[in-house]
């Protein structure tokens, strides 16, 4: 009898393996799959600098190429699929960012003037995302040399998605950041209605189609205090150096 037992009990376990083996293989996001677990993954690949376009929500050979180098930056085996390991890599507090690209102009922006004296109050992300709703138009000042250009507000959930909306507006934000597109975090100060208000913008626009006709491919991003990522509501130290450093 107990000859019996034991070959059923081995029988069952040897059913339940290949199910057991194939639900752990399917859990994992990988190359061809579609939908929008795919567009959150590559828009946290995008936010760490892996990833240069908007979501597609379709797990493309760069998606691929994307997870393998945040793999290889996060000491993880570059296997291009996001498993439960790089998953919760990807969306933790401390992910790893993306180096930046030697095509990529690795310049700053002029340093402080001492030009402008006024800070802009530090109003949280909550008080002021209703000021701005989606097309709205606003005056921005780079705090460290005083440039003057507009932005215009195309989106975003936890922080402002903005673009230029001229070829001069483009030019004078390309300025702020040296002249070319760069990973910088730049202190600037967003007038509306009247006040004043401590923000940071960021040098890299996602790449995308030229929504204004300024020059700006897709749009960059304006954090103000207590703003964060779209993707899992995480937050950017160098943002927020950036907003206080232009805040009172």
């Amino acid at each position: 009898m107990k000859k019996w037992i034991g070959i059923l009990l081995l029988a069952c376990f040897v059913i339940t393996l290949p199910v057991i083996a194939a639900a752990e293989g399917d859990s994992a996001i990988k190359q061809h799959a579609t939908g929008d677990e795919v567009a959150l993954v590559q828009m946290r690949l995008r936010d760490l600098g892996y990833l240069n376009y908007r979501p597609t929500g379709k797990f493309s050979d760069m998606t691929v190429e994307a997870v393998k180098r945040f793999q290889t930056q996060s000491g993880i085996a570059p296997d291009g699929q996001v498993g439960d390991a790089t998953y919760q890599a990807l969306f933790s507090s401390d992910a790893k960012r993306a180096p930046i690209s030697s095509s990529i102009k690795k310049v700053s922006g002029p340093a402080y003037t001492g030009t402008v004296q006024t800070k802009g109050e530090l109003l949280s992300w909550e008080n002021i995302d209703p000021l701005i709703p989606v097309e709205t138009q606003f005056s921005v000042q780079d705090f460290n040399t005083g440039k003057t250009f507009q932005l215009i507000r195309t989106g975003g959930v936890n922080c402002a998605y903005v673009a230029t909306p001229s070829p001069a507006d483009y030019d004078t934000y390309r300025a702020i950041f040296g002249g070319g597109d760069t990973w910088e975090h730049r202190s600037v100060l967003v007038s509306v209605d009247g006040h004043t208000y401590a923000a940071s913008l960021f040098g890299m626009p996602t790449g995308g189609d030229d929504l204004y006709g300024s020059g700006m491919q897709g749009h960059t991003f304006l954090y103000f205090n207590n703003s964060k990522t779209d993707v899992s509501a995480l937050p950017d130290e160098e943002h927020i150096q950036a907003v206080v450093r232009a805040g009172q």
